[in-house]
């Protein structure tokens, strides 16, 4: 549609949690995953029909995760305790493995979707359309917490034990898919999240902070200083699916950041936000209208976009719901679901140019009190017993809607005509008395 920014809009298709949302590879169908395994394929083009439905797979399956593609699922059935490979176009089973499900299981694709690494119990199983290998990198029982293959199909896997230290990040080399060698290990003597790019070439160590970069010529990963690093601590973010940017918001301030991972390089002036629930950054775009990349920001009730290199407003969007944001396909949609909504990204920012008068209202829990314009240009400041009331909210819209009195505002140089004229007046003749008292 051209006359929306919102392709389509869906109730959730059962009582139960989505869990999960994948575009299919052909743009017009999308694969969802419930809470309680049922999982079922829309087609977009016919929602809002009679028979919105084109395939219910009701046996109860658990999806443990997608490839990066989206052309492949991993799954388990009630009818099978064993992870399943399946087309996510066709929904048929194109492979299994001998993996017994259980709980905290989880999977790695390769790039090229052929292999597949299923991680449980402390061992990791890489299967092969030809053969299978499974070792137990760690002893001791520790937990493989996190894997991913890089592009050359190397696995770089890295673990966190919660009740032990240190954490590890280890790479095994893959020979022939029939042996797999460890080449490195780093480990930190601190508890720690290790925040891995899909990619498996950047790994963030939030505690302390230790940023590491695949060097492909020596095959090791170096050591790497982020731009303004201190504020990965213990922080929780977003890679883009190339794992070529990472931006976050840290615990100790309100500034979104994005990093280049390649260089360690802010790309532009930190961003400021009220506390952030949600970051998505959007795949390289090919649309010269929306920029080279975007990021998505959530922070309760609304979706804000903005230009990863200039920091400038791009779009915002009301979404009270949008607890998980994603961008789909190309990079020109994006995703929030309870309930699932997609939002064509061209619409957003022409709804943003259309509209009269925008201004960002002054969030409850933001200090400063300034109101800002779309570039975070300041406006106004609004004082502290008043900001309650300037910020807006989707059920204040109506007869009791708060009302700004600008037939006095001054503005630039003029702003000394907004001092109190009689307060100036007492003010000079008490620093007169003091100055005769003084001689």
């Amino acid at each position: 549609m051209t006359s929306s920014n919102m392709i389509f809009k869906t109730e959730p298709l059962t009582t139960s949690w989505i869990t999960s949302i994948c575009p299919l590879r052909d743009g017009h169908r999308l694969l969802v995953g419930s809470e309680d395994g049922t999982v079922r394929m829309r087609n977009m083009e016919d929602l809002g029909s009679s028979q919105p439905v084109i395939q219910d797979v009701t046996d109860r399956l658990k999806i443990i995760g997608f490839s990066p593609s989206g052309k492949m699922v991993a799954t388990r059935s009630r009818q099978s305790d064993y992870v399943e490979l399946r087309d996510t176009a066709t929904w048929e089973v194109v492979g299994s493995t001998d993996v017994e499900y259980k709980d905290r299981i989880k999977v790695a694709f390769s790039a090229d979707d052929k292999r597949i690494a299923v991680l449980t119990d402390g061992r990791v199983t890489i299967s092969h359309p030809e053969n299978r290998l499974s070792f137990d990198p760690w002893p001791k029982g520790r937990h493989v917490w996190k894997a991913a293959f890089q592009t050359c199909n190397d696995l770089v896997i890295c673990t966190r034990s919660k009740d032990e230290i240190p954490c590890l990040l280890q790479v095994w080399q893959l020979k022939d898919d029939s042996e797999c060698t460890s080449s490195l290990d780093i480990n930190t003597d601190f508890m720690s999240d290790i925040l891995l790019a899909p990619d498996g070439l950047t790994a963030i160590f939030t505690n302390p902070v230790l940023c590491y970069s695949w060097n492909h010529e020596t095959a090791q990963f170096d050591r790497i200083h982020f731009t303004d690093e201190a504020h990965l601590l213990w922080c929780h973010g977003a890679y883009s699916p190339d794992g070529k940017l990472f931006a976050c918001q840290p615990n100790n301030d309100r500034n979104v950041r994005v990093w280049d991972t390649r260089t360690g390089q802010l790309c532009c002036k930190p961003i400021t936000m009220p506390r952030v629930h949600a970051i998505a950054l959007s795949p390289a775009l090919n649309d010269p209208s929306l920029g080279d990349r975007l990021i998505a920001v959530y922070c309760y009730p609304t979706i804000t976009l903005f230009d990863v290199y200039t920091g400038h407003l791009y779009a915002r969007c009301w979404n009270p719901w949008g607890e998980n944001v994603a961008f789909i396909g190309d990079g020109t949609k994006l995703a929030s679901y309870h309930p699932i909504r997609i939002y064509d990204i061209v619409g957003l920012a022409s709804k943003q140019r259309n509209a009269v008068h925008g201004y960002q209202p002054v969030p409850q829990d933001m200090n400063d009190g300034w109101v800002v314009g779309q570039d975070h240009e300041l406006l106004f400041w609004v004082p502290l017993e008043r900001r309650e009331d300037l910020c807006l909210h989707h059920e204040m819209i109506e007869e009791r809607s708060p009302k700004v009195d600008l037939s006095r505002f001054r503005y630039g140089t003029k702003w000394t005509e907004c001092i109190d004229q009689g307060w100036l007046k007492e003010l000079e003749e008490s620093g007169k008395r003091m100055a005769r008292l003084l001689e």
